[in-house]
């Protein structure tokens, strides 16, 4: 509490504590010292905010919970009020930093802030003298608050000068002593009402003169309703600060929790290091065993070629001395004998000698590769160690809207962080989950679903530990019925199909049939939408019915194995698919009729209707896959697409009686 009886300027305990308009409080002297006066220049650049000050002002008082007799002295009104036509001071809030405009006695003028001063000397030790108007008037030497005030004397007393100067019995006894508070700044009486309408209390006298038709209560009653608010918005301000408590006291456990794993994960690198280090040590041992190998194998071979040249060397020496001494003999016919030998001999070891030594060994050119382990140490970093939990789904935010699906998902709670999210979506039929995305978003649209199908949808996350469980299944229902239009890609200009701007009208420029094709498919449901004949020329060869996406765009519809249609005319119709005709049917269109199909994917069936009335039987059955509601059109026909129908229940009886 010490917060609120300490001045925000001065920061000391609050010394005759004023009551500013936008309901915070300041000691006198720091709100005269804080004033600024208002140049002449100014004052009509301030004069268009009075009024939304004064209102400012009002609530504020009234927000605060401390209730001043009046609107202050101080406070520049309206210019309608002439008190208040000029201001001659600002001030600026130092806790809301509003601007608010005085009146000529400026800071001085401020009503004093009873309660503040009444909750500082309670709790605050400090007992400052009170503003002159409020004093004892009979006090000597250090001047005392008030407490009543003599209506016959006209003289302020303290409790201590009341009783010296009033007592209880005697003549004066019998003077009406009036406790002293709050009082009217305009009357100078104690408000004895309190309007709702202003939120201000009122004298009798302000009741009469401005008051008269606002809604009023007695001031005990009001009070007593202000306290129960006040003590309700206590409570709930008492249970926030209590789970408030809580969270700084989990908080700080959570400290604790963090400074062990901090402390466990300190251990760990240290074991992880110390490992590492080892292994490096175990390595550079063999690696060193490896190079001392090689030292060695290369000394061995170096010996042994030394003694194979040795050897060789010693041969060639010793023939080489024996030669010489040969050389020496005195004996020709000796001689000659093994001179040509010797000289043979001589010759092939001189050839040889060299040629069959082995080159010398040299220095193994080997460098230790130190750069994988460097690249490895150097991508050392922490990983998740706990999978995250599951997601939430947010229901709220889940929708289906036609043939497409909006999912949307929280973050699971912590301490396992994320790294993303796999959704996965069944087929709509209750099938296998598949993957549909996967990525950081928290929300996602998936497009290009089945109409009249259940979806069932999961999410689960994912981290560097691992993937978390999945949340909840979800189910999202698509539409019942489909809503399509034409698709624009089949308009042609140069005398093919014409399309409107909604994508619903269609029509044709030539005599040569041309296709068009609804811009998504039907593969499960049952669907019903109507062509109307905007126009139709007896000439002309509409066909109406279904297509596989690749049908033939310059052909009649059915003319080949793609296409699925009612060739009608102003007479009679025709089944056509694969370029056979049957099931011919009488009755045909004009202009204004309208052309149903009836698409059962459920049953494989397609049949055809003519202003909501069956033409001719079921006309194709075993139908199974995904079809584009389709027509052909030339010249002289112009139709409108009607999608989202329900079929007509003569025709779904009828259906069913034939089955």
């Amino acid at each position: 509490m010490e917060e609120e009886i300490r001045c925000f300027v001065c920061k000391e305990f609050y010394r005759e504590p004023v009551l500013l308009p936008c309901g915070h409080a300041l000691c006198r002297v720091c709100a005269v010292n804080l004033q600024t006066p208002v140049h002449e220049t100014d004052s009509t650049a301030t004069s268009n905010d009075y009024q939304e000050a004064d209102k400012a002002s009002v609530s504020s008082e009234t927000d605060s919970g401390v209730v001043c007799g009046s609107r202050p002295n101080s406070y520049a009104g309206t210019p309608a009020v002439p008190a208040y036509s000029t201001a001659a001071f600002t001030i600026t809030c130092p806790s809301c930093s509003k601007l608010m405009y005085l009146d000529d006695n400026g800071a001085e003028g401020l009503p004093p802030f009873r309660v503040m001063r009444t909750i500082v000397e309670r709790f605050g030790g400090v007992s400052g003298s009170p503003p002159a108007e409020e004093a004892c008037q009979m006090c000597e030497g250090e001047r005392r608050a008030a407490v009543v005030r003599c209506e016959q004397c006209s003289v302020r007393y303290c409790a201590g000068c009341r009783d010296a100067w009033h007592p209880i019995r005697g003549p004066l006894a019998q003077h009406e002593l009036r406790a002293l508070g709050t009082t009217c700044t305009d009357h100078g009486s104690p408000p004895v009402l309190y309007c709702n309408t202003c939120l201000v209390p009122i004298c009798q006298r302000c009741l009469t003169e401005r008051h008269s038709t606002h809604e009023t209560q007695a001031l005990s009653i009001a009070s007593r309703a202000h306290k129960t608010e006040l003590s309700q918005s206590l409570q709930h301000l008492s249970e926030q600060a209590k789970a408030m408590t809580e969270y700084i006291q989990l908080v700080k456990g959570s400290g604790d929790k963090i400074n062990e794993s901090c402390e466990e994960l300190e251990k760990q690198i240290d074991q992880a290091c110390t490992e590492v280090t080892r292994a490096i040590d175990r390595r550079r041992d063999e690696l060193i065993r490896a190079a001392r190998n090689t030292r060695m194998q290369a000394i061995t071979n170096m010996r042994s070629l030394t003694s194979h040249a040795a050897q060789k060397l010693r041969e060639a020496t010793a023939l080489l001395h024996f030669s010489i001494e040969a050389l020496k003999e005195s004996d020709h016919a000796a001689f000659l004998q093994v001179g040509n030998i010797l000289s043979v001999r001589a010759q092939e070891t001189a050839s040889s000698l060299c040629s069959s030594l082995d080159s010398p060994p040299t220095a193994p050119a080997l460098t230790l590769d130190i750069e994988p382990v460097i690249r490895t140490v150097r991508s050392m970093n922490f990983i998740e160690c706990i999978p995250p939990g599951a997601p939430e789904m947010a229901v709220e935010a889940c929708a289906a809207r036609g043939c497409s699906c909006t999912l949307a998902w929280r973050a699971p709670a912590a301490p396992a962080s994320v790294r993303g999210y796999v959704l996965e979506l069944d087929d709509g039929l209750g099938g296998p989950f598949r993957e549909v995305y996967c990525g950081r978003e928290t929300v996602c649209t998936i497009d290009g679903l089945h109409y009249a199908s259940l979806y069932s949808a999961r999410v689960k996350a994912f981290n560097g530990a691992g993937e978390g469980p999945y949340s909840e299944v979800i189910g999202l229902q698509t539409s019942p019925v489909a809503w399509f239009s034409w698709d624009a890609r089949c308009a042609d200009a140069e005398g093919g199909v014409t399309l409107s701007a909604d994508g619903l009208s269609a029509s044709a420029g030539g005599w040569q049939p041309r296709v068009a094709l609804a811009d998504q498919p039907l593969a499960r449901g049952l669907h019903y939408w109507r062509l109307r004949i905007d126009r139709y020329d007896g000439d002309a060869d509409p066909a109406f019915g279904v297509a596989r996406a690749d049908v033939a765009r310059d052909k009649m519809l059915g003319s080949d194995a793609l296409g699925w249609a009612m060739y009608i005319d102003g007479s009679r119709s025709w089944f056509v698919h694969g370029g056979a005709h049957g099931g011919r049917a009488g009755g045909g269109i004009a202009r204004g009729a309208a052309v149903g199909v009836l698409l059962d994917l459920t049953r494989g069936t397609l049949r055809f209707t003519v202003d909501d009335r069956p033409q001719g039987d079921i006309a194709f059955t075993g139908l199974r896959g995904a079809f584009y509601p389709a027509v052909s059109l030339n010249r002289g026909v112009a139709v409108t697409l009607q999608t989202g129908l329900a079929p007509p229940p003569d025709l779904l009886m009828s259906q069913l009686s034939i089955e």
